[in-house]
């Protein structure tokens, strides 16, 4: 579990004229999508917001777990929907900007087939190594790599998966070859990160956290734009000198195509103001987040952003799932 952390709370001004936000409210209760089974952070976030939903909205948000498809499932079956704003899906770096490269179809384009609506979290991902180890640092690391071209090895997730693009993102930064070994969960692959069977892995920070506070793993860089305030010494690759090695993984909510601005922005107003809320975000911390708003106009930049980013990681390695 993280340390309580200070929320990043950016108070973003939403874009609907004087008066439009209110001029909508549901009908009925708001159906929310979670692209996973019950226990990840997705599931974790759109119950914390749509618990709230029956006093923002006057109806209650209804959370409905439907995973399948590495997340494309829920976010295919919200771009099918009617654009009435009953309902929306809690989606991810993974699902909007990674998985259309991935897969051959995932039945909705990011750009044409979703209208977002609001960002409310992120995590960095942190690169770790056996803490009793030969490599210190991530010179140590890109030497012994470079040295032993395809020899050393890191661990992910999961083939596809935010840990293993973050990787060969490094990869390709640092002009290096680490042989990626795919697991089903990142608990397995930091036990056998620990036990010295892998060499490296770059994990969401919360699932490599605990281990490294409890000694049994060294932490020699963090992909955030800042440091952790959990990892206060660790440096971020850019002050090593890699800057394009920055990777946040987002949590938002997206609404199907043709979502009316009033609908769009009564929904993102709520779900901000809910999400910055300190109870809210006290919880959310706790969950191993960090509260990170945005509003439609900034989630819909950040979209084409990130699929720009990741298209291109992801042809440069090649990368298909089938």
């Amino acid at each position: 579990m993280t340390p309580t952390r200070r929320a990043l709370l950016a108070a973003p001004a939403l874009l609907a004229l004087p008066g439009a936000a209110c001029a909508w409210a549901p009908e009925k209760p708001v159906r929310i999508l979670i692209p996973y089974t019950p226990g990840a952070i997705n599931d974790a976030l759109g119950r914390l917001i749509g618990e709230r939903f029956q006093d923002a909205l006057g109806q209650p948000g209804l959370v409905e777990n439907r995973p399948g498809a590495s997340g494309s499932l829920a976010i295919a079956a919200t771009a099918q929907a009617a654009p009435d704003g009953h309902q929306i899906v809690v989606a991810n770096t993974a699902n909007l900007c990674m998985n259309p490269f991935l897969f051959a179809n995932t039945g909705y384009d990011p750009k044409r087939d979703i209208t977002p609506v609001a960002v409310v979290a992120r995590v960095m991902n942190v690169l770790v190594v056996k803490a009793d180890g030969p490599i210190r640092s991530v010179p140590d690391l890109i030497a012994a790599a470079k040295a032993q071209p395809g020899r050393l090895t890191f661990g992910s997730s999961g083939a596809g998966s935010s840990p293993h693009l973050a990787a060969e993102l490094f990869k390709a930064k640092t002009g290096t070859d680490i042989t990626h070994v795919p697991y089903r969960g990142s608990a397995p692959a930091q036990v056998d990160l620990v036990a010295g069977r892998l060499t490296m892995s770059i994990d969401n920070l919360p699932n490599a956290l605990g281990h490294v506070q409890e000694g049994r793993l060294r932490a020699l860089a963090v992909t955030g734009s800042a440091r952790d305030p959990a990892l206060p010494e660790v440096p971020t690759f850019a002050e090593l000198g890699f800057p394009e090695v920055e990777v946040h993984v987002w949590f938002g909510f997206v609404g199907p195509a043709n979502l009316p601005a009033p609908i769009r922005d009564r929904l993102a107003e709520a779900i901000i103001r809910i999400a910055e809320a300190p109870e809210t975000a006290e919880r959310i911390t706790r969950a191993g987040a960090t509260v990170w708003t945005r509003n439609p106009a900034q989630m819909t930049t950040l979209v084409a952003q990130e699929l720009d980013k990741w298209g291109g990681v992801i042809r440069g390695a090649n990368l298909r799932i089938e």
